[in-house]
């Protein structure tokens, strides 16, 4: 795979994370709150937000971004009886773990390939 390819396909799940925000995320005294109206799901809109800045300026720590959203929506998602029927968290946790994957992958073809100069 290319490393545009792998670049276009974390960028696309960073993009999946922002659309999962807007999906139930939890219910709170019978109202289902969006991923937007929680704290942890603004927390990550704007690291999501910068995952894409990050790889569009091609840095290489754009996997770090990635991964605290990761951290946050599995953390969303596994804490409490809610997560686990919840949409939003789970769509955005499995996006932002192939957000990771990609990115770390290329990361490591990226000091693979400066490595055989």
């Amino acid at each position: 795979m290319t490393a545009a390819a792998r670049l276009r396909v974390a960028e696309v799940a960073a993009a999946v994370i922002v659309i999962s925000l807007f999906l139930p995320w939890m219910v709170d005294d019978g109202r289902t709150l969006r991923g937007i109206q929680v704290g942890e799901g603004q927390l990550v809109v704007i690291t999501a937000v910068a995952t894409i800045v990050m790889i569009r300026l091609r840095n290489r720590l754009s996997w770090f971004t990635a991964g605290f959203s990761a951290a946050v929506l599995w953390k969303q998602l596994l804490d409490g009886a809610d997560g686990l029927r919840s949409l939003g968290p789970l769509l955005g946790a499995l996006a932002a773990t192939v957000a990771v994957v990609f990115l770390v992958w290329h990361m490591l073809a990226e000091i693979r390939e400066t490595a055989e100069r």
